[in-house]
Order: C-alpha cells, then structure tokens, then sequence
C-alpha cells in the first residue's frame, strides 16, 4: 500500500487491529494501536472498542480497564457498545460488583443503557447465579420496555426451575419477540 504511494488510513488500520485481536495476537495489536495514537490519524472509539473487546476475550481485563479509562482521557465519549463490551468482561471475570457499577455509571457519562447492554449484565448474573439481582434487573428491563433475547431467556429457563415468576415476566413482555421459542 505505502510502495503504492497510498498512506493507510484510519479504518485499515481498525482492519488490520481487529484481524490481530481475532487471531490471538494482542501485544502485536498494543503496538499497532499505540503506533496508530503517535501518528498523525486520530484513533476513534471504534479502534478502542476493537482493541478492549479483543483484551476482554482474552482475559485481559487490566488491559481492557486501562484502554477505556483512557477514552475517557483521550475526549473520546464510550458508546452502548463500548459499555457492552466491558460489562461482558467484568462479568466473564466474576466482577459483578464492578461490572455493575459499570453498567450503573453509563447514564452518568450520558449514554443510556439499550436491551443488549441490559441482557449483558442479566447474564453476568444469571450465569453467577445471582438470581434476585438478575430478577431486579430484569424488572428494570422489562419497565423501561425491552425484552430479553434468547440467551437471557435460556440461562432463565435452566435457573429457575421452581420460580415461574421471572419467566412469566420475560414472557408476557417477549410475547412478539421472535428470538426464543417458549415450547
């Protein structure tokens, strides 16, 4: 491409960050992306949500902490899948108190949680079996008028066996919902 006269830009370099990620090779994606913050392209949110999306999946939440706490500082504002990603990687590490201070938090830097992020924390703590706060949460969901997808409906199904109660909620809310089959 550079042999070609053709300076990469800002969304080949996300292209190439997230191939990186994909195949496991996150210290070579640090160093691009940190080559990418010393050169003249403005990184965007989008290579950061590639880049703590890869560390999350990865187990690297240290370095996922770090990449969105300096969004912030870099003036970039996290998007609902920025908090998505995140939320999921706290969850998956057992961080529930953390993700859920995350997920509490949104509102107040100005972005709103949607029904993915909402299903995001629901099963961080269905999957923990917290079940009352995933019961609380999903109350919340079901208010502010979204509806569990199927994963959420699945992990409900499998916990609670002898309390119908969540499942009717999910249900009576999800009734158009196309993505579970209640049979």
């Amino acid at each position: 491409m550079c042999s070609c006269g053709q300076q990469p830009n800002i969304i080949t370099f996300s292209t190439i960050l997230n191939g990186l990620c994909k195949q496991g090779y996150l210290d070579e994606a640090l160093t691009l992306f940190k080559a990418m913050e010393k050169s003249r392209l403005k990184v965007n949110r989008v290579s950061y949500n590639i880049l703590i999306n890869g560390m999350c999946r990865a187990g690297r939440l240290t370095d996922a902490k770090e990449l969105f706490s300096r969004l912030f500082e870099k003036g970039l504002q996290p998007d609902v899948y920025t908090y998505s990603i995140i939320i999921k990687g706290l969850c998956n590490e057992g961080l529930l108190d953390e993700a859920y201070k995350v997920f509490r938090g949104m509102e107040e830097c100005g972005c709103l949680p949607n029904g993915c992020c909402y299903n995001v924390i629901i099963q961080g703590f269905l999957r923990h079996k917290d079940i009352p706060e995933a019961t609380l949460l999903i109350d919340e969901m079901v208010d502010k008028g979204f509806s569990a997808d199927a994963t959420t409906f699945e992990l409900v199904i499998h916990l609670s066996r002898n309390d119908d109660l969540i499942l009717r909620k999910l249900r009576n809310r999800s009734k158009c919902s196309k993505d579970a089959n209640f049979k």
